[in-house]
């Protein structure tokens, strides 16, 4: 029996259980509203789906972004496939290394370069970052480490007192794909995204669904803040990020073989957590839910 568990603590993720695999579209209303005022949804599985299945799954949640973006010459660029293979247990090789050369995915791990083990959005060095991102789990760390970590944005700015509140009102973020400018110690990542237009997104985030504020930041990709002196306003996004992290409410999902986890990244931050054997496998399929301007 279909079944959303809601728990009570402040924040945690929408627990999915008993939904007929192909059948789901009957429950689209409620997962968008389950997502919507959760930021977090889980869906928990019987087996792996075959790609078809997690498109029409993902199609739930809005149409699926085709990750193209505009060029500094007026011209576009594919990012990446609208489907990714997210492989964060990757061990790199001295083989590896030299064929990437300069190429450099932004992970903190010289041993694993596809985890990301800081907080951040996804998609923000594009014009209309993804609304969504849907990861369903194909290979797990058979020593059960490895959960993602979520933080809620949305209490990050609640916290915050009302004098700061009105100096975050109207400032905007400058974002790049190529981002030389990374916070530390995020690392800056490197290869073809340069060509890439730089955009600006709002600091504070109005909610698409709910009209709820957040802070939208990532450091992974913020060079600074517009209108402002780059050294104040680098040390106000970081300021600002500090205290999501130690003040916002914060919760992890372990995950379980099949499960597929829905997060908007227009309320929560996440990263991945490396507590797993090197060589162990970490492997998911991605696709993002195509997102308009934030406002």
């Amino acid at each position: 029996m279909f079944e959303i568990a809601i728990s009570e603590a402040e924040f945690s993720a929408a627990d999915v259980s008993g939904v007929e695999i192909g059948a789901w579209s009957q429950h689209s209303a409620a997962l968008q509203n389950a997502l919507a005022q959760r930021g977090v949804v889980c869906l928990h599985l019987a087996r792996a789906l075959e790609d078809e299945e997690l498109q029409s799954l993902v199609r739930l949640f809005g149409p699926i972004k085709d990750p193209v973006g505009r060029t500094k010459d007026g011209g576009e660029f594919r990012y990446s496939e609208p489907r990714q293979v997210i492989d964060s247990g990757f061990v790199m090789t001295d083989e590896v290394r030299e064929k990437l050369g300069d190429l450099n995915f932004g992970g903190l791990d010289d041993d694993r370069p596809g985890l990301f083990e800081t907080f951040h959005c996804d998609d923000t060095y594009t014009e209309r970052p993804a609304q969504a991102t849907v990861l369903h789990a194909r290979a797990l760390p058979p020593s059960g480490g490895g959960p993602t970590c979520f933080i809620d944005m949305r209490a990050a700015y609640t916290l915050l007192d009302t004098a700061t509140k009105d100096r975050l009102r109207d400032l905007r973020v400058v974002y790049a794909y190529n981002n030389e400018d990374a916070f530390p110690p995020r690392r800056a990542a490197r290869g073809p995204g340069e060509a890439l237009v730089d955009v600006t997104h709002p600091l504070v985030r109005t909610h698409p669904v709910t009209d709820s504020p957040a802070l939208f930041i990532d450091l992974d990709r913020a060079r600074h803040l517009d209108g402002l002196p780059i050294a104040e306003g680098r040390a106000l996004l970081q300021e600002l990020q500090d205290h999501a992290e130690k003040n916002a409410l914060a919760w992890e999902h372990h995950w379980a073989d099949h499960d597929v986890l829905v997060w908007d990244n227009a309320s929560v931050q996440h990263k991945a957590a490396g507590n797993f054997k090197l060589g162990e496998p970490r492997r998911f399929w991605r696709y993002m839910v195509e997102g308009d301007q934030p406002r």
